[in-house]
C-alpha cells in the first residue's frame, strides 16, 4: 500500500484485515462513477468503471461483495462499508452496478452519496464472494430478504440452477425494486410491502414468512435470508434449533443491525476476528455477516 494514502479502513484491527485468510484473492481497486440514477425511491443505482488489479474472473461470481471507502464524517479516519455488486459487464473495462438504500441520518454512505456526481472515485477492496443458497436436488430453498440483500438476491436469481424449486419473499416498500429483479420459471417471488413510513426490520414479516414457507415444507427445504440482524436470528433460531437443520442447510445473515450504526457493528465484529484468532489461527469460519448466537 502507498504509505502517503494513509491506512486503509483507518488503521485498525490490521491483524484481522491483514490476514491471509481475510485477503485471500481480494485486490485493492478504484471504482469511478459513470451513472447514478434512482431505481425506486428508496434505491439509488450506481453505475462505476472498475480498475482493478485482481482476477477479471471473481467479479462474474455469484453474490460477490466490495467493501468501499469512504470518508469518516466523524473525524479525519476513513471507514468502509460492504455493497453487493448487483450486476458486472467485462468486455475492455470492468463496468459494476451497485444498489445503495437510502436511510434516515447523516451516515458516511449517505454523506458521500449526496456529493457524488460522475466522475467520482472511490477505493475498493474485493471482490469477496459472499455466501448462496444450499441447493440439494429436489429439495426447496426458502429465500428471506429485506432491501439492503436485493442486490445479492438478484445475482441468485441470475444464477439460478434451471428447474430448482424456490421461494423468495422480498420486504420493500418499492415494488420496483421487486420487479427489476430476474425472473426464474421455478421461483415464485412474494412482494411484502412496507410502507416507507414504518421502520425497517421492526414489521416482523420476513420472520412470519419463514415459519410459513416452514409449515408448508415439512419435508426436507434449505433457507438462505439476509437482513436486519434480529429478525435473521429468529429465523435462524427456527431453522436451526426448532427444526434441528444443520449450519450447511441454513445459510442466514445479519446485514445490519437496529440502533447501531454500521461502523459501530464493523468494530464489533472485528473485535470478535481478534477473540477468534485467539483461539482459531485460521479466518474460514468466519463471515462478514454471520448471525452469531
Amino acid at each position: 500500500m502507498d504509505e502517503k494514502q494513509g491506512p486503509l479502513y483507518g488503521g485498525r484491527h490490521r491483524r484481522v484485515l491483514d490476514h491471509p485468510d481475510h485477503r485471500d484473492g481480494v485486490n485493492h481497486g478504484t471504482m469511478t462513477l459513470i451513472r447514478i440514477s434512482d431505481l425506486a425511491p428508496s434505491v439509488v443505482r450506481l453505475t462505476a468503471t472498475v480498475d482493478h488489479e485482481g482476477d477479471r474472473d471473481r467479479w462474474r461470481v455469484t453474490n460477490p461483495a466490495i467493501r468501499l471507502e469512504l470518508p469518516d464524517v466523524t473525524s479525519t479516519d476513513t471507514v468502509s462499508r460492504v455493497y453487493t455488486v448487483r450486476s458486472c459487464h467485462i468486455d475492455d473495462e470492468i463496468v459494476i452496478e451497485v444498489d445503495v438504500v437510502r436511510h434516515a441520518g447523516s451516515s458516511p454512505v449517505m454523506q458521500w452519496l449526496e456529493h457524488a456526481t460522475v466522475g467520482t472515485s472511490v477505493r475498493i477492496l474485493g471482490p469477496r464472494p459472499h455466501f448462496c443458497p444450499p441447493f440439494v436436488d429436489g429439495v426447496p430453498v426458502g429465500m428471506f430478504a429485506d432491501e439492503t440483500a436485493i442486490p445479492a438476491l438478484a445475482t441468485i436469481l441470475r444464477d439460478w440452477p434451471d428447474g430448482h424449486p424456490g421461494e423468495a419473499w422480498v420486504q420493500t416498500p418499492d415494488e420496483a425494486v421487486v420487479s427489476d429483479l430476474p425472473q426464474r420459471e421455478s421461483v415464485t417471488v412474494h412482494w411484502i410491502r412496507r410502507p416507507a413510513a414504518v421502520e425497517a426490520g421492526t414489521t416482523g414479516s420476513l420472520v412470519a414468512a419463514a415459519l410459513e414457507f416452514s409449515d408448508a415444507h415439512p419435508a426436507e427445504v434449505t433457507v438462505w435470508a439476509c437482513g436486519e440482524h434480529d429478525e435473521m436470528r429468529r429465523i435462524r433460531n427456527h431453522f436451526r434449533r426448532e427444526r434441528a437443520m444443520t449450519r450447511a442447510e441454513v445459510e442466514v445473515f445479519g446485514y445490519w443491525r437496529r440502533h447501531l450504526t454500521s461502523s459501530e457493528i464493523d468494530e464489533a465484529r472485528l473485535r470478535r476476528y481478534e477473540r477468534e484468532l485467539e483461539r482459531n489461527p485460521r479466518m474460514t469460519v468466519l463471515d462478514d455477516f454471520d448471525v452469531e448466537d
